[in-house]
């Protein structure tokens, strides 16, 4: 599986990083699974989040799908928690596609997290720092 994660329990952050082809059905499995093994656990759900696709190669990716990840993505979400996901990108290409993310992610009723999509490491991690 191309995602790793990384839990930092002082930070209250998730970072995942994803490398090489990011597919629809591969990024659906692991969004599953991640949501079963660590987001979903109740420990670990009002933790910000960091989604690294800056080493990922090429990007295989539908409206669809998208619109399908951010629904799984916000059954785990917290009323009023406030937590955030930034998603980091290089090419131009993954960055329309994260925000294209990030308006579905926004459009769902329930949703209470907050996604910016971001070129530069530095700025996702300041942003995410800058959480009260």
């Amino acid at each position: 599986m191309p995602a790793e994660h990384r839990i930092d329990d002082k930070a209250r952050l998730i970072v995942t990083t994803w490398t090489g082809v990011a597919a629809d059905k591969e990024l659906i499995d692991a969004l599953l699974k991640y949501q079963e093994e660590i987001r979903g656990r109740q420990a670990y759900r009002s933790y910000n989040e960091i989604l690294d696709l800056s080493r990922t190669q090429k990007f295989e990716l539908s409206a669809d799908a998208l619109r399908r990840l951010a629904m799984i993505a916000a059954r785990t979400d917290i009323p009023g928690a406030g937590t955030r996901l930034a998603i980091i990108v290089k090419a131009p290409l993954a960055y329309g596609l994260g925000r294209m993310y990030e308006i579905y992610r926004s459009l769902l009723p329930d949703t209470s997290k907050e996604v910016r999509v971001f070129r530069d490491h530095d700025k996702a991690m300041k942003w995410i720092e800058a959480d009260g």
